[in-house]
């Protein structure tokens, strides 16, 4: 490929890059402003294709820049084991004992309430 190729492609691109943001701020359908500028629509769409093919590829070459300097992993403190919280309400049935902690849903304890009255 010669040296004049890119620069006039890249000529050709932000040319058409500036009629597309004409075409899109002036609130007409691309039918009517392409007869309008007498530009085909296929020519609009083939380097709206182009335009949108060049910034994907840009979008893909930064996202895959490798870091500024070495990753580095902050250690986070973790507890395991039970928590010290005691339910809010202990029931106790002869066949099953339910305990319902602070902060349980109503939905929740009434669905719970219910299954309890179905199996006792």
């Amino acid at each position: 490929m010669d040296a004049i190729t890119p620069v006039k492609t890249k000529f050709r691109l932000e040319q058409w890059t500036q009629l597309i943001q004409d075409q899109r701020s002036s609130g007409m359908s691309v039918k009517a402003w392409c007869q309008q500028s007498q530009i085909k629509e296929t020519s609009y769409y083939y380097w709206l294709k182009r335009i949108r093919q060049q910034a994907c590829s840009q979008e893909v070459m930064t996202t895959q820049r490798e870091p500024d300097g070495p990753v580095t992993f902050a250690k986070l403190p973790i507890s395991l084991g039970k928590t010290n919280r005691s339910p809010a309400m202990v029931i106790i049935l002869p066949s099953a004992s339910i305990e319902v902690m602070d902060g349980a849903a109503p939905e929740t304890i009434e669905a719970v309430l219910l299954a309890m009255k179905v199996l006792c």
